[in-house]
């Protein structure tokens, strides 16, 4: 049921108006005065049709729309204005300042109704088109997200050929080694019969295995223990995060980044570290953080692969508001017709089979959505620097990694 307030400083107009609407199904609230009006107008549930006499005491009819029209925290409230007045003038300077309608004096029930259906269709259709939005709205927080998830998995299916490799490599000599310390141990075995059936000559023997026994058995620990990371790394990349935020160190997420890009790293780039020893914790969202940094630190690797020798310098800061991020390397650079581009979803230099194109574009909403910034700017001596800041607005407390 919609409800419709009555503002008339004269009883008799508000019997009539109020005898009429309960009849027509309205609920209706009543005030003398426009100060009484403004008041009900702001408490919930709010009316969403305004009868108001355009001369009353207090604050006028013309004023209450304007109250209206400038307050956005109140729901669209529909306005007829009750008046005996017939000039043009005075008819559009009352339709420039918020109302909606006019309703002459003595008023016709007909009339009247006739522009409470009007007022009706719009307050619902004003109503429908905002669940509308906020169901829009919602959507597009999800496809967002899921953009956003489908775009690490691309980066990830990128990675996948050196993963396999950082992967079967220590699984290889995690084998090798099992198998070279199960042929010392049956050495050993017999060494140590012999050594129990009087020939303590052989002790020395048993020391050397057990040596190399110890070596491989190391060997096999620092193989599973870097299966181990990599593993972890994978299935903390490609998890489908929240959005929920939580308190982080930023260098925690670029060296996550750093083992899941190594292979692309290891053979023919340097890189070099500088943290900040002061870094703060900051509030974000580790997972999206951490594929910001794969994105560019991928796209660094790809654009020194075409060279012998490069490097890849990745230093932080604290600033007064700031903690920034830099990635430099040491590629060709960005062609100057192009820097302004490569934020556009699609947008990509690469072969169509290396990138979709949706990497930076994500980055920069990742880093938008944490109240930061992302910018690249070109080095003069070859090479190109992406700069990511993010605000210390939220700052947890001092903690240096």
């Amino acid at each position: 049921m919609i409800k419709i307030l009555i503002a008339d400083d004269r009883p008799t107009t508000r019997y009539m108006l109020k005898k009429n609407l309960c009849e027509w199904g309205y609920d209706v609230v009543e005030a003398t005065d426009g100060t009484e009006a403004w008041k009900l107008l702001q408490i919930e549930p709010f009316p969403r049709i305004a009868i108001l006499d355009w001369m009353m005491p207090g604050i006028d009819g013309v004023e209450i729309c304007k109250k209206l029209q400038k307050d956005k925290s109140l729901p669209f409230i529909y306005t007829i204005l009750l008046t005996s007045k017939k000039e043009r003038e005075d008819l559009v300077y009352a339709l420039e300042n918020g109302a909606h309608n006019f309703q002459s004096k003595p008023f016709s029930p007909a009339e009247l109704r006739s522009h409470l259906n009007v007022a009706k269709r719009l307050v619902e259709a004003d109503d429908q088109l905002k669940k509308y939005a906020a169901q829009m709205e919602q959507l597009a927080e999800i496809r967002a997200r899921q953009l956003i998830h489908a775009d690490r998995l691309a980066t990830l299916g990128t990675l996948a050929a050196g993963i396999t490799h950082e992967i079967s490599s220590p699984i290889t000599y995690v084998a090798a080694n099992t198998e070279l310390a199960s042929n010392h141990w049956r050495k050993i075995r017999i060494f140590l019969k012999e050594l129990l059936s009087g020939n303590p000559d052989q002790s020395n023997n048993i020391l050397k295995s057990m040596d190399k026994i110890e070596k491989a058995l190391d060997r096999i620990s620092n193989g599973s223990y870097r299966i181990i990371k990599i593993v972890r790394g994978i299935s903390s990349f490609s998890r489908k995060e929240s959005a929920q935020k939580e308190q982080l160190n930023i260098h925690d997420c670029i060296n996550v980044a750093l083992q899941l890009c190594q292979n692309q790293l290891k053979y023919n780039i340097i890189v070099k570290k500088n943290y900040a020893s002061d870094i703060p914790l900051i509030w974000g969202n580790p997972h999206q953080l951490e594929q910001v940094f794969v994105n560019l630190i991928s796209n660094a690797a790809h654009a020194m692969s075409q060279f012998k020798q490069g490097k890849l310098m990745i230093s932080s800061e604290v600033s007064t508001n700031e903690v920034h991020v830099r990635i430099v390397d040491t590629g060709p650079g960005i062609s100057d017709d192009v820097i302004n581009d490569i934020w556009d979803p699609f947008f990509t230099t690469k072969p169509e089979e290396k990138g979709t194109g949706l990497g930076l574009s994500i980055c920069k909403e990742i880093i938008t959505r944490h109240g930061g910034h992302l910018w690249v700017k070109n080095i003069p001596d070859k090479g190109a620097c992406f700069t990511v800041s993010l605000s210390l607005n939220e700052i947890v407390y001092n903690n240096s990694k």
